[in-house]
C-alpha cells in the first residue's frame, strides 16, 4: 500500500514494474502483472492431472478456473476498498496492481496514524461484508453451516464436494467465493507485512508510540509471524502459504533496511515526512505594506524550498514503496540538497 507510479513505464530493473493496463475504473488504474496470465495457466495445468479425492469428483480444470477467477475478483474489490477508504480520509489512490500473491494499492493517504488505520481496514471491512452475505445464504441453503456456510481453510474442497453444493453451480461458484473471501480475510489480518494485519497494529502502535517505534515493533513482530506461517506450510503442505511466508519474511526485512536509510543517512524518521515546514512560507500581501527588494527575494527562496520540501515527500513515499534503486538522478540529487538543508538548519 502507498506509493506514486506516476505512469510508470516497465524497466529492467523493477519486477513491480512487468504489468500491463487492464482498465481505469473510478479513476483508478488497474494493471495486471506479466506473472499472473504464467500463474494462471500452471495452476490450470496443474489441475488437469489432479488425482481422484475418494468418493469426491476430482478438482479440475473448471474447478480450478472458478476457483482463479474468484481469487481475481475478491483480490479486487477488496484493494478497491483501501483505495476509496484512502479517498475518504483525504488521500489519493490511482493505482491497482494485479498479481499471484495478491493486489497491491497504491496510496496516499494523510501523514496521520488514523488516516493510515482506516485505509488499511478498507480492505478486510469488504471481505467481511462478502462473509456476513454469503455464509448464512449458504447455510440456510444447504443445512451444512461448519465446512460449506464456514469453509475450512485447510481443506476447501471437502465442503465444496458435499452433495449439499455441489449438485449446483451456483451454489458452487458462491461456496468458492466465501471461501476465497474468507481465506483472505484470515491471511490478510497476520501481524505481518505486508499483510493489512502488520499495518493496522502498526498504525494503532503509531498513536501511542511514535512511527518509527510502532514500526520496529511490527517488523520484530512480522519476522515471528513469518517464521510460524512458514513452519506451518510444511505439515499443511501448502506451496502458497510457504511463498507468503517468505514473502512477508523478505518484505519485513525491505522494510527495516529503508527504515534504517531513512534514520541514519537523511537524520530524520522515516515516512514522518518532516521536510514540509509546519507554517506555510508564503507571506500575505495584506500583512505587509510594501516589501523590500531583500523580504521578495527572502520570500521567493521560501516558497522555492517548500517546493523541493513537498517534492522530497514524493520521493521518500517512492523509496518506501520501491526502494532506493527506483530514484532517477534528478531524484537523488534534489533529496540530498534538501537533506543537507534541514540538517543545516
Amino acid at each position: 500500500m502507498g506509493g506514486d507510479w506516476g505512469g510508470m513505464r516497465p524497466t529492467l530493473d523493477n519486477p513491480l514494474s512487468w504489468s500491463v493496463p487492464i482498465g481505469r475504473y473510478f479513476g483508478i488504474d488497474v494493471r495486471l502483472h506479466v506473472i499472473f496470465p504464467v500463474f494462471v495457466v500452471i495452476m490450470l495445468l496443474i489441475s488437469a492431472g489432479a488425482p481422484d479425492r475418494g468418493d469426491a469428483a476430482p478438482v479440475g480444470m473448471a474447478v480450478m478456473a472458478g476457483l482463479l477467477a474468484c481469487l481475481f475478483i475478491v483480490v479486487l474489490v477488496h484493494e478497491f476498498g483501501h483505495c476509496f477508504a484512502c479517498r475518504s480520509t483525504g488521500g489519493r489512490a490511482d493505482e491497482i496492481l494485479m498479481w499471484p500473491l495478491g493486489g497491491l494499492a497504491y496510496c496516499h493517504p494523510p501523514q496521520r496514524w488514523t488516516a493510515h488505520f482506516i485505509t488499511v481496514a478498507g480492505g478486510p471491512v469488504v471481505n467481511v461484508a462478502i462473509c456476513l452475505v454469503l455464509i448464512p445464504l449458504l447455510g440456510l441453503a444447504t443445512g451444512r453451516w461448519l465446512g460449506v456456510a464456514v469453509p475450512n481453510p485447510v481443506s476447501p474442497f471437502g465442503g465444496l464436494y458435499a452433495a449439499e453444493v455441489s449438485g449446483s453451480p451456483v451454489l458452487s461458484g458462491l461456496y468458492l467465493l466465501n471461501y476465497v473471501s474468507f481465506v483472505l480475510l484470515l491471511l490478510n489480518l497476520l501481524p505481518m507485512y505486508p499483510m493489512d494485519g502488520g499495518r493496522l497494529m502498526q498504525s494503532i502502535l503509531w498513536s501511542k508510540y511514535g512511527y518509527v517505534r510502532s514500526m520496529r515493533f511490527t517488523i520484530r513482530a512480522g519476522y515471528i509471524a513469518a517464521l510460524l506461517l512458514g513452519i506451518a506450510a510444511f505439515p499443511l503442505g501448502s506451496v502458497m502459504l510457504f511463498a507468503i511466508a517468505v514473502f512477508g519474511g523478505v518484505t519485513c526485512y525491505h522494510t527495516y533496511r529503508q527504515l534504517q536509510f531513512t534514520e541514519e543517512t537523511l537524520g530524520f524518521e522515516a515516512d514522518e515526512f518532516a521536510f514540509t515546514p509546519a507554517g506555510s512560507p508564503e507571506v500575505k500581501e495584506a500583512d505587509r505594506a510594501g516589501p523590500t527588494l531583500a523580504e521578495r527575494r527572502a520570500e521567493r527562496a521560501a516558497r522555492r524550498e517548500a517546493e523541493e520540501a513537498e517534492e522530497a515527500d514524493r520521493i521518500l513515499q517512492k523509496i518506501h514503496d520501491h526502494g532506493m534503486d527506483s530514484l532517477t538522478g534528478r531524484e537523488r540529487r534534489l533529496l540530498q540538497r534538501v537533506t543537507d538543508r534541514k540538517k543545516r538548519s
